[in-house]
């Protein structure tokens, strides 16, 4: 899977002593996996959250259990679903190695201090081989990414008044990704029907999930329009818990000034969601 993308406003991905020297691929994964996480949940799936400190709340292969599993008669696939979730399936956690290796493309960069601006390509080298399901949902996460979202670190720093906070992340896939062909049964309903069962197994676990966890069903996105600071602290007023969120921690909202667009969410509460929409309807 390749896909060549071009820059609207700078990327970041920190590098040494808080230069940009080039694109690292753990800023670019680790972007990709947060709105991957985020997809699947939106979709009715189960995704764990790798940074989170509580061990129920993250995923690990159990070698011992994985190995049984297959010593009783099962795949691997089935071996894997009953211990770890659809994301950490691809990107790896503890006890699995992850399927995909980023290579990119670049030009050097040519200001350390701003980021990269220019051309580049993201190609997927699968190390394990991926189902239908992954190519689908890796391809989906690039296209909300390209029409709604950002990529990279610095993202979600704004709507601030600080002079300093610029804008970073937007990005647009060039051309037609090559992603490669789906088999012909392969359809989203079937993908939301084998998400929604292994949810199912992981809350029998006693793995619910938090409602504060990215979920795509509670994002809100305004490709042609900005939010300001001001409008912002409106928004935060609503829930402030939540929307503000903590010192040292980034908003839930980001905008941006030259290319207008915003992008946030909600905990997964209809009621809070509703409320932020409409405050924001008020803006039409």
């Amino acid at each position: 899977m390749e896909f060549k993308l071009k820059t609207l406003t700078p990327i970041w991905t920190g590098g040494v002593e808080g230069k940009c020297d080039r694109l690292h691929e753990t800023g670019i994964i680790g972007s990709l996996r947060w709105w991957y996480e985020a997809l699947v949940r939106g979709l009715g799936g189960y995704a764990c959250d790798p940074t989170s400190e509580r061990k129920d709340e993250r995923c690990e292969l159990n070698q011992e259990k994985f190995h049984k599993a297959i010593k009783d008669g099962k795949n691997i696939q089935e071996a894997l679903n009953e211990q770890i979730c659809p994301v950490c399936q691809l990107f790896g956690c503890t006890g699995w190695g992850r399927k995909i290796k980023i290579i990119m493309n670049h030009p050097e960069i040519q200001n350390i201090d701003i980021g990269f601006k220019g051309e580049f390509t993201i190609k997927f080298k699968e190390l394990k081989k991926l189902t239908d399901e992954e190519k689908w949902l890796l391809n989906e996460t690039l296209y909300i990414i390209d029409r709604y979202g950002t990529i990279g670190a610095r993202c979600t720093l704004k709507p601030s008044d600080k002079p300093y906070y610029r804008d970073y992340g937007i990005v647009r896939v060039e051309g037609k990704p090559d992603v490669g062909e789906l088999e012909s049964h392969f359809s989203k309903e079937q993908l939301k029907n084998y998400l929604a069962r292994q949810r199912e197994k992981f809350e029998k676990q006693g793995r619910a999930m938090p409602s504060e966890w990215p979920d795509l069903r509670y994002f809100i996105f305004a490709p042609d329009n900005g939010l300001d600071p001001n409008e912002y602290k409106q928004l935060q007023r609503l829930e402030p818990e939540f929307l503000r969120g903590e010192k040292g921690k980034a908003n839930k909202f980001a905008s941006f000034k030259i290319k207008k667009r915003f992008w946030g969410y909600t905990k997964a509460d209809e009621y809070v969601f509703n409320r932020v929409c409409k405050e924001l309807k008020k803006k039409d």
